[in-house]
């Protein structure tokens, strides 16, 4: 056997060895990347959500949007609540809640009694309702049981046309809805709310010239 061939012989072995260490022993397939989990129905809309020119996590000084703005009796410590009334022709009142000068919370009143229609301007409690499910998905819960994030006083939610809650927690928002309503009046509110967890010291018929489709105002 000449010279060259047991060269081969002696160094194809060592060749076949660096291969093998350099490539593994088995082809494995790439590992194909996990799909994100799709997100809430009506997250996006909850997330871009605007009323009246302002959206919760706002500064307090966009109250100053607002020349019928009333600071409410019913603030409390580290809560500045404002009252406005008709902050657009869809919403009889709005009510501003701001926490640590940010805005935590959004209540939006309709009402139909002697003066104001704007329930039955959303198509009346039912009307709101589908409104809400159409931009915002399902309620994740609904009934007598649902918690209450209003602040409209004497509300029985026991005799409510609807009461459900949405909650969108990876963009730490909440919204609910409650509807009283019979051929006397009625009432429907929606609210928002920031849920960002806090970090604790340690650590009317439509009036003339509204758009023909039902509008709530946001």
């Amino acid at each position: 056997m000449s010279a060259h061939m047991r060269h081969l012989r002696i160094a194809l072995p060592c060749l076949l060895t660096l291969l093998v260490s350099l490539t593994g022993c088995e082809t494995t397939k790439p590992k194909t990347p996990a799909k994100p989990k799709p997100s809430r129905a009506g997250e996006a809309e909850m997330k871009k959500l605007v009323v009246a020119s302002v959206k919760l996590g706002d500064p307090r000084s966009v109250i100053k949007r607002f020349r019928s703005a009333k600071r409410s009796p019913s603030s409390r410590p580290g809560f500045d609540v404002y009252e406005i009334y008709k902050p657009n022709p869809q919403i009889s009142m709005l009510l501003l809640t701001f926490r640590e000068d940010r805005l935590w919370k959004m209540e939006l009143r309709y009402f139909n009694g002697p003066t104001e229609r704007t329930l039955t301007a959303t198509g009346g409690w039912n009307g709101l309702r589908d409104i809400l499910i159409k931009r915002f998905g399902p309620p994740v819960k609904v009934g007598p049981g649902v918690p209450q994030l209003h602040t409209l006083s004497g509300l029985n939610a026991g005799y409510a046309r609807f009461n459900g809650v949405w909650d969108f927690p990876k963009i730490y928002r909440q919204m609910q809805y409650v509807a009283l309503s019979d051929d006397r009046g009625g009432v429907g509110i929606v609210t928002f709310i920031d849920s960002t967890p806090r970090v604790s010291a340690g650590g009317v018929g439509t009036a003339p010239g509204a758009p023909a489709a039902l509008n709530p105002g946001f």
